[in-house]
């Protein structure tokens, strides 16, 4: 459906940056315009995007927009939606409440404060046992294969259950199922190779029980008949990927983004755990690596900012854009780690904020304090015009990152 309001149309979402921390220029533009611009996408006709802070909360607050990718409108942007569309294995985070509400309260007793301060200390020795392997690597280093991608990786295989040995095999996929340049066919071939694996791993969790959240969902939900097997192997994939694919990007472009910065990394390591914690809250929203839109269907006739969204018309919220919003954050292009910026939109808002958001909150706080600690001479060794970004991803961040000390 066509927007009823229609300001400027862009041939595509923005993704094209010219610095690595910062979102597409075009959100700074887009921000100012009292209409909201509309998106040529896939399929889902033109949907309103929204770039202010304030109009993002409303959004995503507001039960009047449906996050069911199978509603008429849905805006589709990339071959994984298309995937997901025809897929037989719903997504949590394209459910609705109360069946997303139901479905979430299975899983959150995983990811209380509680559990995460349980489990830091494997936490740490983790991350402990990854800068031993950087610096073995000897100079320079590669940050992403080293620290960036394993760290997460194992925490959250020793979350659900799933063998580290594996993770070459889930990582490959999951980076080919979140490319925004894949065609469908790999998309649904990658995804359909995961789902396997989650099926086989799950019929052993039957058989032999291990205290992990896999072994837990099988005997609580799905041998009693409250989960099938489809949404046992949906939600673990969801789980699995999550787990480690954001809070890996987020390592190293936080590492790039406090090495870029010297005077922000020496209040860091100056700051106590209080504001180093509240440097990591900082660090999410400047760099808000979800760089696709969080996506929406009206389903009555709602009215953002000046704008009216009728009922049956997509929606994009770029989170991104949202975080860098002035009339939300002084000075919103400064990377500035005393700033109070508790209340960014990095972990989304409402019903579908990011479930696993206080384990990444500790991962990244662990890691950074541990690897500034451990490496205070460490340096960039490519400069920023340099570095090497992945480029029509769903999140934002680094194949590599080069490093040295």
């Amino acid at each position: 459906m066509t927007p009823s309001q229609p300001g400027p149309t862009l041939d595509s979402y923005p993704t094209e940056r010219s610095c690595p921390f910062s979102p597409p220029d075009a959100f700074d533009r887009l921000r100012g315009k009292a209409e909201l611009p509309t998106v040529e996408v896939l399929r889902g006709g033109r949907p309103w995007l929204i770039t202010r802070y304030e109009d993002a909360r409303a959004v995503l607050a507001s039960e009047n927009f449906s996050a069911r990718i199978d509603r008429s409108g849905f805006p589709l942007v990339t071959p994984t939606d298309l995937q997901q569309l025809d897929s037989e294995r719903p997504s949590l985070v394209r459910t609705d409440d109360p069946e997303h509400l139901q479905k979430r309260r299975r899983l959150t007793r995983d990811f209380t404060v509680k559990r995460i301060n349980a489990l830091e200390p494997e936490i740490q020795r983790v991350i402990d046992e990854c800068v031993d392997g950087l610096l073995r690597a000897g100079r320079p280093a590669e940050l992403v294969a080293e620290l960036a991608l394993p760290v997460p990786s194992r925490v959250i295989c020793l979350l659900l259950g799933v063998p580290y040995d594996k993770h070459e095999f889930f990582q490959r996929k999951s980076a080919e199922a979140l490319s925004g340049q894949a065609d469908v066919d790999t998309v649904r071939t990658a995804l359909d190779e995961l789902a396997e694996y989650l099926d086989e791993l799950a019929e052993q969790k039957l058989r032999a029980p291990q205290e992990d959240l896999i072994s837990r969902l099988v005997h609580e939900f799905h041998e009693p008949g409250i989960m099938d097997r489809a949404e046992l192997i949906n939600t673990a994939m969801t789980l699995l990927i999550a787990g480690f694919e954001t809070t890996s990007n987020m390592i190293s472009l936080g590492t790039a983004a406090l090495l870029h910065h010297p005077a922000q990394l020496e209040r860091f390591l100056a700051g106590d755990s209080a504001f180093q914690a509240n440097a990591v809250e900082e660090l999410l929203r400047y760099l808000t690596i979800a760089q696709n839109p969080r996506q929406f269907v009206a389903v009555a006739d709602t009215r953002i900012g000046d704008n009216l969204i009728r009922a049956g018309e997509g929606v994009l919220v770029s989170l991104p854009s949202a975080n860098r919003d002035p009339a939300a954050f002084d000075d919103a292009d400064v990377l500035d780690l005393g700033r109070s910026a508790r209340h960014h939109l990095a972990f989304s808002y409402g019903t579908h904020q990011c479930l696993g958001q206080s384990l990444a909150r500790r991962e990244l706080l662990l890691t950074f304090q541990t690897l500034f600690t451990r490496v205070p001479t460490l340096r960039l060794v490519d400069s920023v015009e340099e570095f090497d970004l992945k480029i029509g991803t769903r999140v934002h961040g680094f194949n590599s990152l080069n490093v040295t000390w």
